[in-house]
């Protein structure tokens, strides 16, 4: 049951990197937040109650919620409704992002000896995910999507950490937590200013913000 969840993880990076519309982008991260909720709930249903209830408020209550409000309101705030303007053609987006997220595959069903301790199906995936995340932050020139991408390299991140840091992940995933909390906040500001003073939200006007001395 574990592993088709994660496999579905996996596969929410091929639609994310199908669409232009920002607003299914937001609608992404809480199908991720809720998979990674329910991949913690049937993983460490035999854990301590407090790792539980950590992982319960990161991922249903930040990642599923919190976090896709706070996107919403700059989506509103900005009337941005699409990033149309990526350098790929989207046939090839989603064509590049299945051979990563293929590769994520059989990296998970070989057998590495010195990875015997880390479970191989989350690392595979999780690997893949984040790969994807990079190369779509590479490709894109909206700021919000690539404060997006940016959220979902870290949902990445945290299933990573699940698959190497298992008997403690309060302790890989808090640091990551405040990480995150701190970066959506000031990319939020600093997405509605750019937006204020420029009325675009390209990635190329972001060096009409140097100091003009």
């Amino acid at each position: 049951m574990t592993d088709g969840l994660i496999i579905l993880f996996g596969l929410t990076m091929l639609y994310l990197s199908t669409t232009s519309r920002l607003k299914a982008h937001v609608n992404t991260l809480v199908v991720q937040g809720l998979l990674l909720f329910l991949i913690c709930a049937l993983d460490f249903k035999n854990h301590p109650w407090h790792t539980i209830a950590f992982l319960t408020v990161e991922t249903l209550l930040v990642k599923a919620i919190v976090i896709p409000m706070f996107l919403n309101k700059v989506l509103r705030k900005t009337q941005t409704n699409r990033d149309t303007d990526a350098n790929v053609a989207h046939f090839y987006c989603l064509l590049i992002s299945s051979v990563i997220l293929f590769g994520g595959f059989m990296l998970s069903v070989v057998e590495i000896p010195s990875l015997s301790m880390i479970n191989s199906i989350y690392f595979g995936i999780a690997l893949a995910t984040i790969i994807i995340s990079l190369w779509l932050i590479t490709i894109k020139h909206n700021i919000l999507s690539n404060v997006i991408e940016f959220i979902t390299m870290e949902n990445g991140i945290f299933l990573l950490s699940l698959s190497v840091a298992k008997e403690m992940p309060i302790l890989v995933n808090i640091g990551v937590l405040l990480d995150v909390f701190i970066a959506i906040y000031i990319l939020g500001l600093f997405v509605s200013q750019i937006n204020k003073e420029l009325g675009d939200m390209e990635v190329a006007h972001l060096s009409d913000l140097k100091d003009s001395e």
